[in-house]
């Protein structure tokens, strides 16, 4: 499997020579050029919800997000995540000048008004994929200016909108072969279209094949944790 992310160009380019046959390629403002970019995009729409699949790809961390709040403000409960944000991944954590970090147990919407009169470090997500998440505080806990927020979630796919785009899947060829199929179904070219379908399908399980392979020599449990009665909960 190729671990190149390529660009957006170089796979249509790519597909070009293999649909083609020569190597003059499509010019970036043709038809054919900007309907391989709609199939780049369903081909990665495709990946990114395969089986329900959490792919190690797609979680990233609340300090390599292009935007969301990352620094806590006194007096303020409600901070804004990033806009790429699918769901919460792990426990919240606020980190003070000396880097010393505070954990903040993360739980379900639906158990906040029960919770009213609590003073432990408890947070929560609101929000959706549309309008956008936020996290809240417990508003009964003190919090300090300039501290900083640390959190990890599940981020959504990066499509493709610029030549240069590329995307977070671990194996490029996926797209080429979906793309390649779907020009050649427009075709009515059921026999190659079959062809290069069943090719990017068996990319698409191998992905997924290694995404729940372990690593090696590492456990996949963890012997000590928070104690979390709730869980995560948007």
């Amino acid at each position: 499997m190729t671990s190149i992310a390529l660009t957006e160009n170089s796979i249509l380019d790519i597909v070009y020579t293999l649909y083609e046959g020569d190597v003059t390629t499509w010019d970036e403002t043709s038809d054919e050029y900007l309907a391989g970019r709609i199939y780049c995009n369903a081909a990665i729409n495709r990946w990114e919800f395969y089986e329900q699949t959490n792919w190690r790809e797609l979680y990233s961390t609340l300090t390599a997000a292009a935007d969301g709040y990352k620094t806590l403000t006194a007096g303020d409960y409600t901070y804004t995540c990033p806009s790429n944000m699918v769901k919460p991944a792990s426990y919240v954590r606020t980190v003070d000048t000396n880097s010393v970090s505070s954990y903040w147990q993360v739980v379900p919407t639906d158990k906040v008004a029960s919770l009213v009169s609590e003073t432990y470090q408890y947070c929560y997500f609101t929000g959706n994929l549309k309008d956008g998440f936020v996290l809240h505080f417990n508003p009964l806990c003190t919090l300090t200016t300039g501290y900083t927020i640390n959190y990890e979630y599940y981020k959504q796919a990066t499509q493709f909108t610029t030549t240069s785009s590329t995307t977070e899947l671990a194996d490029p060829y996926f797209i080429v072969y979906f793309v390649l199929s779907r020009f050649y179904e427009s075709d009515g070219e059921e026999q190659k279209a079959s062809k290069a379908f069943q090719e990017s399908e068996a990319r698409l399980e191998n992905m997924r094949t290694n995404n729940i392979l372990h690593l090696e020599n590492v456990q996949d449990n963890i012997e000590d944790t928070l104690d979390n009665p709730f869980g995560f909960g948007v």
